[in-house]
């Protein structure tokens, strides 16, 4: 099966990705699609038949004497969307890690923890908003040369030096597999730069398994900000805010990725654009039911309180 060196050449060249979609190597294991394209859809209802367990994590780095603390972020408002999003679907678990909790041995562990608890046919949640890098490939499995790299803390707060305190994907993919049930479905959430492929699905060790990811943009661009949390958490829990009314008795992930595109669309500012993208392995969006479905009236705070921004833009 060729189905890792496809895909990670496709991912460099986004004219490729739409054949990728349109016909998935290795009999389907993965998918992948045009950045900010609509994917396909279909009107089949479900709604989630386990149990939804969500970690939801997210810095704006008050406090880091580097880089990253001379610009705090406005990432407490997307935490906060996020974190009301999943109370208001009756997720099972709920566990956050903000700022300082936010070291690589914490999440790991908060990975374990909550990815341990999901049953064949639950869904394990990873919601990320902070910054994201890339990082030198540090074994050689990256035809790109770089590896995608959530940017933690470490012990002392601080986010350098990264080569210590920073999770690459391949170690964010390892700890995902060894945690979660195999039967169980998994949905990465990354609203940070530089994420398109976080989630490495092409990755052998995710063979069987039936998992993707959404991300705010790919892996050479930047996420933005608004001042009131990312543009593509924006999106998203405006989409999901939508689809409650549109699809009451459920709906899939192709619905929800094609939904923020337009959401996006709607908001975005002229002076920046980014790529949301979606990959993943094992099922197609029109046959993965999304996790995250409002089981009580929700208006999404991108639409009330934090409906006014001023753009600005991740690193």
């Amino acid at each position: 099966c060729q189905f890792a060196s496809s895909l990670a050449a496709a991912m460099g060249n986004s004219s490729s990705l739409s054949d990728c979609y349109q016909r998935p190597v290795c009999q389907s294991d993965t998918f992948a699609a045009d950045a900010n394209m609509e994917i396909d859809d279909v009107s089949d209802a479900e709604t989630l038949g386990g149990n939804v367990h969500i970690l939801i994590c997210g810095l704006d780095y008050q406090g880091d004497r580097n880089w990253a603390g001379k610009q705090p972020l406005d990432t407490a408002f997307a935490f906060e969307m996020v974190d009301q999003l999943a109370r208001v679907c009756a997720a099972t678990t709920i566990k956050k890690l903000w700022n300082a909790q936010c070291t690589k041995e914490a999440v790991r562990e908060a990975i374990r923890e909550v990815g341990g608890q999901c049953d064949a046919g639950d869904s394990f949640v990873f919601y990320y908003t902070g910054h994201g890098d890339a990082m030198a490939d540090d074994d050689g499995d990256e035809a790109s040369g770089f590896d995608s790299a959530l940017c933690l803390l470490g012990p002392d707060g601080q986010v350098e030096p990264r080569n210590l305190y920073w999770l690459r994907d391949d170690d964010f993919a390892q700890t995902v597999v060894e945690s979660v049930d195999e039967d169980a479905h998994v949905v990465v959430l990354a609203d940070c730069c530089h994420s398109g492929t976080i989630l490495d699905v092409t990755k052998p060790i995710w063979a069987g398994r039936k998992a993707l990811s959404i991300t705010g943009c790919t892996d050479k661009q930047t996420s933005a900000g608004t001042g009131k949390g990312g543009m593509f958490t924006r999106a998203l829990t405006r989409a999901i805010q939508d689809l409650q009314e549109e699809c009451p008795d459920g709906y899939m992930t192709s619905r929800v990725y094609n939904k923020t595109l337009a959401k996006y669309q709607e908001y975005k500012l002229t002076q920046h654009t980014q790529d949301i993208t979606i990959h993943g392995c094992g099922l197609q969006p029109t046959q993965f039911v999304w996790p995250l479905q409002a089981q009580e009236p929700y208006v999404a705070l991108a639409n009330t309180q934090y409906r006014e921004f001023e753009l600005s833009t991740k690193a």
